[in-house]
């Protein structure tokens, strides 16, 4: 990335934190903000914590309203690192920390909830209910999966958050947890192949049934979640319990921020994101327009309209890109391995072990519970733990 790309990715985090202070005061920028544009609102992983990061916005969730995605009450304690939310907040201002903002809700919403049919631990490529899901370096693990993709096995049960690939025809862990004993399935995906008034559709190469009357969410190409039976006739056909509700709309005149795999894709000026429909009339392109394509990951500024997000500026984010971004965690840590130099932080276990381990104001003997620590680091090998690049201790 040459020094102009840096600066331009640099005003992209700028403008979006000077718009949201404008809002207030003049109705917005880039086409202005109707009722409710002090508020911001963002799709994205969480990469990191203190409160939580998101597109590498600090977001308070102190007293955030945190709910699943069938909407159950949830805590802030409930959230980890590669999960994949949207996150409702007031306006995003710029301070010595970086862009920040106080969030109202916050949602997380995996893809996958279900039995592991194939793991294919050399090319990092697992099965779950019919749907191809790839590994790669920015895939984190629940430290309960020790080794990572080496303690998965067919059978066991996991709960996926992912970007829904349909160039690639696959799903694109961010985050694998193991998950508990369940009466059903669920999952998230673009439907196809529509039949039998909707009783029958595809997503992925699956196939999937439905007794009832189906929602009228339920179109071609359109996301659906569903909650599945937990065993698939015949092991060729899963059967739908269920249609769930998506998140509610986000209010109009927000200022967004989303990052995520273009879903859908008409044109450079049309597309979706993760589901979210995507206008780039009057939007700049750091990186040109021309790469943009089915699958791509991009990272869009811009405001809430119709539905609609009105882009303001569009950036693609490259895989590489995308891995070497590391993960950044403030708080007080809560317990202290000795041994295997390790201690958590906001339920996230970081590794203290780097003989090129950087400290600021503190030393090793610093590392102690409670003390209040910022830690900048990247996902170990088998991405089950942070490890520290840099640590900084309050003082």
């Amino acid at each position: 990335m040459n020094i102009a790309h840096s600066l331009q990715r640099a005003g992209l985090r700028s403008w979006f934190a000077l718009c949201a202070l404008a809002a207030a005061v003049i109705g917005g920028c880039g086409g202005g903000v109707g009722t409710g544009g002090t508020g911001s609102y963002a799709q994205g992983t969480i990469n990191g914590f203190g409160s939580i990061f998101v597109n590498d916005v600090r977001y308070d969730d102190t007293t955030a309203a945190v709910v699943d995605a069938n909407g159950n009450t949830k805590t802030r304690d409930d959230l980890r690192l590669g999960m994949t939310v949207s996150v409702e907040a007031g306006a995003v201002a710029d301070n010595s920390g970086g862009p920040a903002a106080t969030a109202s809700r916050i949602q997380y919403a995996s893809e996958m909830v279900g039995p592991l049919a194939a793991v294919d631990r050399t090319n990092g490529v697992l099965v779950v209910l019919g749907q191809t899901v790839t590994i790669d370096a920015t895939t984190v693990f629940d430290d309960r999966l020790a080794g990572g993709v080496a303690a998965l096995a067919p059978g066991q049960l996991v709960e996926v958050y992912a970007d829904d690939d349909p160039a690639g025809g696959r799903y694109r862990a961010t985050r694998i947890e193991p998950h508990a004993a369940v009466t059903s399935y669920s999952l998230r995906g673009i439907a196809s192949q529509l039949s039998n008034g909707g009783r029958n559709f595809k997503i992925g190469s699956a196939a999937f049934s439905f007794a009832g009357t189906p929602p009228s969410t339920l179109v071609e190409g359109g996301f659906v979640r569903v909650t599945l039976q937990t065993a698939a006739p015949g092991s060729t056909q899963w059967v739908v319990q269920s249609f769930v509700n998506g998140p509610s709309a986000p209010p109009d005149g927000q200022s967004a921020h989303v990052k995520g795999l273009i879903s859908s894709f008409a044109s450079a000026a049309s597309f979706s994101v993760n589901g979210q429909a995507v206008t780039t009339a009057g939007a700049s392109f750091p990186d040109g327009s021309a790469g943009l394509a089915l699958g791509v990951r991009v990272e869009i500024e811009g405001t809430l309209s119709g539905g609609v997000l009105r882009a303001s500026q569009v950036s693609i984010q490259s895989d590489s890109e995308e891995s070497g971004h590391g993960f950044e965690l403030r708080g007080n840590i809560t317990s202290v391995d000795l041994v295997a130099l390790t201690f958590k932080l906001r339920g996230v276990t970081v590794s203290y072990a780097s003989p090129s381990l950087e400290l600021d104001h503190g030393t090793l003997a610093d590392i102690l519970v409670g003390r209040r620590v910022e830690v900048r680091g990247v996902l170990s090998s088998d991405g089950t733990q942070v490890d520290a690049q840099r640590i900084t201790f309050d003082h």
